[in-house]
C-alpha cells in the first residue's frame, strides 16, 4: 500500500490525479517494515489511514519497479566481492505513452552513486535522476517540476555504483565480504538495486502540469 524510506516525503499531485482504483473483495497487506537497531525490547505501533471515496480521481496513478524484484534485470547479477568497487546496469522499455510523477532510486549501505535517463527512439535524451552521493538516510521521491513525459518505445537506461572497499565508511563489514542481493533480501547488509517510478498514461499538455508542493496550488 506504500513505500515508506529513510527520509522519505509526501508525493503531491494535480487535481485530478492519485489514488488507487480497488477491485471488489480487494485485500490490503504489509509486506514488511523496516526497523533500526534497539537496545531495549519495544512494540511496533504502525498503523494506515485509508480514505475511500465515491468519487473517484480521473486519473488513477500506476508503478512499475526495474531492478531487484522488478520488471527488468539487474545486469550483471549484483554481487559485489570484497575489496572492489563495482558498476550494475538495468535497462527497460516503456510500452507505453507515460508521464511520470515521481522517482524512487533505492539501494543500501555500499551504493555510492545512482544514474538513470531515458533515451527516446528518436535519440534524443531525457534526463531522470543523478546522485552522486548516495545516502542510505536520505531516499526520497523525487519529483520533477512538472510531469514528465516519456513517449512509447524509450528506454531507460539506469547505472549503479557500488563501494565493498575499506574506505567505504558505511560498509557493514570489516573487513569487507561478499554483499550480494540474497534473492531479494532486504535486510539492510545485502544489497538492492532498483528504480521504481509512479505515472500516469500521457495525456496532452502533461508536461505543463506541476508536480510538488505547486501541483496543490
Amino acid at each position: 500500500v506504500c513505500n515508506y524510506l529513510p527520509g522519505s516525503q509526501f508525493s503531491y499531485y494535480p487535481h485530478g490525479i492519485g489514488g488507487y482504483k480497488l477491485k471488489k473483495n480487494s485485500a490490503f497487506y504489509l509486506n514488511d517494515i523496516h526497523f533500526g537497531p534497539s537496545p531495549v525490547d519495544v512494540e511496533d505501533s504502525s498503523y494506515f489511514r485509508l480514505y475511500f471515496t465515491s468519487k473517484a480521481p480521473t486519473r488513477p496513478v500506476s508503478e512499475f519497479q526495474i531492478g531487484t524484484l522488478g520488471i527488468a534485470p539487474v545486469t550483471p547479477e549484483l554481487v559485489i566481492p570484497p575489496n572492489e568497487i563495482k558498476t550494475f546496469h538495468i535497462n527497460f522499455t516503456v510500452p507505453e505513452d507515460i508521464s511520470v510523477l515521481s522517482l524512487v532510486p533505492h539501494m543500501h549501505l555500499i551504493g555510492k552513486k545512482f544514474l538513470a535517463y531515458a533515451l527516446k527512439p528518436s535519440g534524443d535524451t531525457i534526463r531522470l535522476i543523478r546522485i552522486n552521493n548516495w545516502d542510505f538516510r536520505w531516499q526520497y521521491f523525487y519529483q520533477p517540476p512538472t510531469m514528465l513525459p516519456i513517449p512509447r518505445g524509450s528506454t531507460i537506461y539506469v547505472e549503479g555504483v557500488y563501494d565493498n572497499t575499506s574506505s567505504n565508511p558505511n560498509n557493514p563489514f570489516s573487513p569487507p565480504m561478499q554483499i550480494a542481493d540474497r534473492d531479494g533480501s532486504m535486510k539492510t547488509t545485502d544489497e538492492m538495486f532498483q528504480l521504481i517510478i509512479t505515472y500516469v498514461p500521457y495525456q496532452k499538455g502533461d508536461e505543463l502540469k506541476k508536480l510538488g508542493i505547486e501541483a496543490e496550488e
